[in-house]
């Protein structure tokens, strides 16, 4: 399947593009495509969006207009896009 991961936020800011596509295995989760995500992010992309598990708790993962549990593995479609988004900071 391919996927569609749009960075929002501070990830965009850290990232050279705000679309990547990735090629997944049916029934694979939001948290199994975060390595792939990551294998030529700079360590700052890396740091803002995975821990040792996958997707930080932090990061919204949006798919088709609503959050979901990143660690569901039923939610991906082919084609689908998948947008991240880390938390605001600021005042």
């Amino acid at each position: 399947m391919q996927i569609t991961i749009q960075l929002l936020g501070q990830a965009r800011q850290l990232s050279a593009s705000d679309r990547m596509v990735v090629e997944v295995a049916e029934g694979a989760s939001v948290d199994d495509l975060i390595p792939l995500l990551l294998t030529e992010a700079s360590n700052p992309l890396r740091d803002l969006l995975s821990d040792d598990s996958g997707l930080r708790r932090s990061v919204m993962a949006i798919l088709r207009e609503e959050t979901v549990d990143p660690s569901r593995g039923d939610l991906l479609q082919d084609g689908d896009e998948l947008s991240l988004l880390p938390p605001m900071s600021g005042g």
